[in-house]
């Protein structure tokens, strides 16, 4: 199939009929017709019954669209950022941040780029830190803001700071929110524990272990949104990373710093000689600033700045 008979195809499969597929492409009737006719003869079969006025599809249609509806996504992205190239003046930075620093820090650091250099456009997604150095080597990213510091040489990575693991309770279930709460205050109580969720809750657990504490744990969740989630409904408690907290904690939820402070250093990876170096820069410094902040606030006992 040429791509003239994707577009009309997907376009006749999506509507069910020539005329509303011949409105939505803005071309004749006539023309669609013609192009779809082509297109089985092409193929060799039938790919819509004719009944009543409208256009039912065939097996090999149902089949086929599956396939088509994957290039004709991808048609359609390209001709999204063929328009943006021309749109962009500044400059273009694609982001991979932790799922940890995605709802909070790295949205507020991006603010704050765009604020300074509003001509700049930027895209942003979440990977976890396994998945950061094949991003970047594959061109999806620019740069990406992890936990694991990268050990080829084709990466540069700096240390932006650390993010703390903070204790997440029903409000005021051990106490006022501003004191730090001892791990051993854990043994046995109900949790919601937590797996696969990168190297902080590595940390948090093997401190439980090394401390001989042993929480009751009654789900065990794969993401920190969703023990969040459960701690709202009553199940137990949870620990999550601060940004996290301050992201979507509620006023029926209690965070608290944990004694001893269970800490990971984030880093900040980039290619060398990237032509992108100069912006990610930038956006680099911002999430810095925007982890200071949190440092201060956490320094001075409170956990949403």
């Amino acid at each position: 199939m040429r791509l003239r008979h994707i577009e009309i195809f997907h376009a006749v499969y999506e509507h069910g009929s020539i005329s509303e597929a011949a409105r939505a492409l803005n071309v004749s009737q006539p023309s669609v017709s013609k192009v779809l006719r082509h297109a089985e003869d092409q193929l060799g079969y039938d790919l819509f019954r004719r009944t009543k006025g409208r256009l039912i599809p065939t097996e090999q249609a149902h089949e086929l669209f599956a396939e088509v509806a994957e290039v004709y996504t991808s048609l359609s992205r390209l001709a999204r950022t063929a328009r943006n190239l021309g749109a962009r003046k500044g400059g273009h930075l694609r982001i991979a941040v932790l799922p940890a620093i995605a709802l909070a820090a790295a949205p507020r650091a991006l603010a704050r780029l765009c604020s300074q250099h509003p001509e700049v456009t930027s895209e942003i997604t979440t990977l976890h830190s396994r998945e950061m150095e094949r991003g970047l080597h594959e061109r999806e990213c620019d740069v990406a803001i992890g936990f694991r510091p990268s050990r080829q040489h084709r990466l540069r990575h700096a240390q932006l700071g650390s993010v703390s693991m903070v204790l997440v309770a029903p409000r005021g279930r051990f106490g006022a929110d501003d004191r730090p709460i001892s791990m051993e205050a854990l043994h046995e109580v109900p949790f919601i524990g937590l797996r696969d969720s990168g190297p902080l809750a590595d940390a948090f657990v093997n401190e439980l272990n090394r401390l001989e504490i042993a929480p009751r744990e009654i789900v065990t969740s794969h993401t920190y949104y969703a023990a969040l989630a459960l701690v709202r409904e009553g199940v137990g408690v949870t620990v999550t990373d601060e940004y996290t907290a301050a992201a979507l904690s509620t006023p029926s939820l209690s965070c608290y710093r944990l004694e001893p402070d269970v800490q990971a250093p984030i880093y900040a990876l980039a290619l060398e000689n990237s032509p992108s170096a100069d912006l990610a820069g930038l956006f680099v410094e911002a999430v810095r600033e925007v982890m200071a902040e949190y440092a201060a606030v956490r320094a001075g006992q409170g956990l949403n700045p």
